[in-house]
C-alpha cells in the first residue's frame, strides 16, 4: 500500500474512534436527554445491535477495546508509512 492509501485507512479508523468517543460523551453528558447517545455505540456494542449481537459476551469486544483496535490500526499504518518513506 502506498502512502496515500495508508493515510486514508488511518483517517477511517481515527474518524470511527472519534465518533465512538463523541457518542459516549454525548450519552454520559446528559443521559436523560440522550439515553442512546448517537446510537453508534449501541449498534456496535450492545446485544440489540447487529455487531454487538455477533460478539456478545466476548471479552475482546467492547467500546474500550474498539478504541484500542483503532489506535493499533493507526499505529501500524504510521509504521508502514515510515518504513516505506524514501525521504
Amino acid at each position: 500500500m502506498g502512502y496515500k492509501s495508508l493515510s486514508i485507512v488511518q483517517f477511517v479508523f481515527i474518524a470511527l474512534c472519534a465518533f465512538s468517543v463523541l457518542d459516549f460523551a454525548v450519552q454520559t453528558a446528559n443521559p436523560l436527554d440522550f439515553a442512546d447517545g448517537l446510537v453508534f455505540n449501541q449498534f456496535m456494542f450492545t446485544t440489540e445491535g447487529i455487531v454487538g449481537d455477533i460478539f456478545k459476551n466476548h471479552d475482546f469486544w467492547g467500546m474500550m477495546q474498539f478504541w484500542a483496535y483503532c489506535f493499533f490500526a493507526v499505529a501500524i499504518c504510521q509504521l508502514l508509512k515510515a518504513l516505506g518513506s524514501d525521504r
